[in-house]
C-alpha cells in the first residue's frame, strides 16, 4: 500500500512550482511546496518530459523513481507536496544511481529525517 498521495490535480502542480521551493542536480529536479499544518500527509508527482525519448523509456524511468522513493519513504518528513522530475542524464543511469540522486536532492531539500 501506498504511503502517500499522488498529485494529480493541475492546481496542486501550479501551487508547488509558484509557491515552493526548487532543488536541482544533473539528474532530477525536486519542488517542494510546504502544506497547511492540519494536513500531515505527503503528496509525490513522479514526471518525464518528453524531451527524455519514447513513453516506454519515460515510463521506466518514472517507475526506477518510484521504487527509490519507497525505499526512502519511511526517512522522509511529512507535510509537503514533492513534484520530483527527471531531467536528461536520468535516461542514462541506471537504478542505483538514480535512487542516490534521489537521496542526495531530498537530504539537500532537508526532507530526510535523521
Amino acid at each position: 500500500m501506498k504511503s502517500f498521495q499522488s498529485v494529480k490535480k493541475k492546481w496542486e502542480f501550479q501551487e508547488a512550482f509558484n509557491k515552493g521551493y526548487s532543488y536541482y542536480n544533473s539528474t532530477l529536479v525536486l519542488y517542494v511546496c510546504p502544506l497547511p499544518e492540519e494536513k500531515n500527509q505527503l503528496k509525490v508527482a513522479f514526471c518525464a518530459g518528453k524531451k527524455l525519448g519514447s513513453a516506454v523509456r519515460r515510463n521506466r524511468i518514472k517507475r526506477q523513481l518510484k521504487h527509490a522513493f519507497f525505499t526512502l519513504r519511511d526517512q522522509v518528513k511529512n507535510g509537503y507536496t514533492l513534484i520530483i522530475i527527471a531531467r536528461g542524464r536520468a535516461e542514462e543511469l541506471d537504478y542505483q544511481s538514480l535512487s542516490q540522486s534521489l537521496r542526495q536532492l531530498l537530504g539537500k531539500a532537508g526532507l530526510l529525517q535523521v
